[in-house]
């Protein structure tokens, strides 16, 4: 049994919306055993000799935080301060290329913000102000500040680089002139990080739900009264540092009259999308529906992965991918389908519905629909692949049976015409992608030149009417490679790109230039197989295990 070390402060600070209120401060550290290590910070005003207003939250760290925070010798402002700034590192989550907005005032847009963030970004390399290693991962910092009428707008980034992965944050923070005084004076890249780090964890607990308690038997003080408060139980402290908060709940609920009709016609919507998939005016009620959910659930990070794949879901309507897998009249992919609608009215109970407020049921709920939502994109990318595939089978034994012409290169290029300049362009693709036959891991660097092949091969098959199918597939899937942050070190995704690569030159040799192949669609079954899979393979690269990953 580890040894069990604990310490509470108590101190008093006045609040800084008004003057003349005094706010009870209690730190409470606990140590469970030599690996979990729990902070609870509990907040509390007074309201009457009876009632008391609070705000709690519980933050796991790792041993060299919880030295520092369990040090005596710090006055209580400092510990209170340095509480702040690993509950601001705690912020960080796991969706790469993120903002999180901390303002002080309604004023200022997140997208007016971004535009502002993006243009300073475009113009200038990213050269870290601080840069703090640990034994999991790389932290580079960088701070950018821009004026504002009253107040300053600062963005830090955040890179975190590990083994695995490579996630990009951007804080955006609003600062008082005279907090932005103080940041100004600060010399130390670390302290100025930290300064920050603090300032999103003070707006951060600052939005937390507040409780009102009231005093009864056998408590006899208000301090008693939220002392009771605090999480004893070693595994609750797991699993309230696992929940994070319940502020998406609580947002949620204050929204209820509006959203919870939204949500409504969002499941009704997919409802009918499941039955009538083709139908222009249910496509439209769709999208109207999914827009009025998105409007009002923007911001809350726990719902960016429903989000998302709703959006992705919104793209295989418009691409007439669920239609054309629907009419298929595949048992499973209704089945599957009905497992998101089924999910979605669980969340819809968890967050409505339920007698009592049970913000565990609703994570758990979150959760489940969101998995729901990632199987549902999952198998449409997989099902309409293997359909695919099927069909290029059917077709090419038509082809055999000669109900359709095959076209050799050969006769093709007697009436078509290719520039020379395309074939040294081609050429020189192929030159900058050879890093591929030795490259040992999927390196960003490797990521920017295949979608510049991809561009290339695009921009040189697109005016040759016969292979525009190919053209488009390999434009899309450029595309989607540039939006995504691509996990580095992929040996799946790297094999995958060879594959296709290995097949573009094959069929470029044997059709392009040689002109020797007897068919000039031979290799389109490998095309769009190869191309599904890399699609499948990114789609999902984004998302990661909060848990996996160690900032501390």
């Amino acid at each position: 049994m580890a040894h069990r070390l604990t310490h509470t402060f108590k101190f008093t600070t006045q609040s800084t919306e008004d003057v003349n209120t005094t706010l009870y401060n209690i730190i409470y550290i606990s140590e469970e055993d030599e690996k979990k290590h729990f902070v609870q910070y509990i907040q509390y005003e007074l309201v009457d000799e009876k009632y008391i207003m609070l705000s709690q939250v519980n933050v796991k760290v790792d041993r060299a935080y919880y030295l520092e925070i369990a040090n005596i010798c710090l006055d209580e402002r400092e510990r209170r301060r340095y509480l702040f700034s690993i509950l601001g590192k705690r912020r960080f989550g796991a969706n790469s290329r993120r903002y999180d907005y901390y303002l002080l005032h309604k004023k200022h847009t997140p997208e007016e913000l971004e535009e502002e963030y993006e243009t300073f970004s475009d113009a200038n390399s990213f050269k870290p102000c601080y840069t703090e290693k640990t034994d999991y991962s790389l932290n580079e910092y960088r701070v950018h500040s821009i004026k504002k009428e009253t107040s300053y707008i600062l963005f830090l980034d955040q890179i975190n680089t590990t083994q695995r992965k490579r996630l990009h944050k951007i804080f955006c923070v609003e600062l008082s002139l005279e907090d932005y005084n103080y940041f100004a004076k600060i010399e130390k890249g670390k302290k100025r990080v930290n300064y920050l780090f603090n300032k999103i964890g003070k707006i951060y607990f600052k939005s937390l739900q507040k409780e009102q308690l009231a005093l009864k038997e056998p408590l006899t003080s208000h301090e008693e009264l939220a002392l009771s408060k605090l999480v004893t139980s070693a595994q609750a402290l797991e699993k309230s540092s696992r929940v994070n908060d319940n502020t998406t709940f609580r947002k949620l609920q204050e929204k209820e009259d509006v959203l919870c009709n939204g949500d409504l016609c969002l499941h009704t919507s997919c409802f009918s999308l499941m039955n009538n998939p083709s139908d222009t005016q249910t496509i439209k009620l769709f999208q109207s529906a999914l827009d009025v959910f998105i409007l009002h659930t923007k911001g809350m990070s726990q719902l960016d992965e429903i989000i998302t794949y709703f959006q992705k879901i919104n793209e295989l309507v418009e691409a007439g991918t669920i239609a054309y897998l629907l009419a298929k009249n595949d048992n499973d992919i209704k089945d599957i389908f009905l497992y998101m609608l089924e999910s979605f009215t669980a969340w819809n109970d968890a967050l409505y519905h339920t007698k009592d407020e049970d913000v565990k049921a609703f994570n758990t709920a979150t959760i489940d629909l969101a998995d729901s939502l990632r199987y549902l994109v999952d198998v449409c990318y997989k099902f309409k692949h293997e359909y695919k595939c099927i069909e290029v089978e059917k077709e090419q034994e038509l082809k055999q049976e000669n109900t359709y012409v095959i076209t050799s290169a050969k006769d093709y290029f007697d009436d078509v015409e290719i520039d020379s300049e395309i074939y040294d362009e081609l050429h020189e693709l192929e030159r900058e992608v050879d890093i591929l036959n030795y490259s040992e891991s999927y390196t960003y660097e490797l990521h920017e030149k295949l979608i510049r092949f991809f561009d290339g091969y695009t921009s040189a098959l697109n005016p040759l009417f016969e292979f525009k199918d190919l053209s488009y597939s390999l434009m899309l899937l450029s595309q989607k490679l540039s939006e995504y942050e691509i996990e580095e070190n992929s040996a799946i995704l790297l094999e995958l790109m060879r594959g296709l690569v290995s097949d573009l030159m094959e069929w470029k040799k044997s059709v392009l230039v040689e002109q020797s192949a007897e068919d000039i669609h031979y290799m389109d079954k490998s095309f769009y197989s190869n191309i599904a899979q890399i699609e499948m393979s990114i789609e999902h690269s984004e998302f990661v295990d909060d848990d996996a990953i160690e900032f501390f």
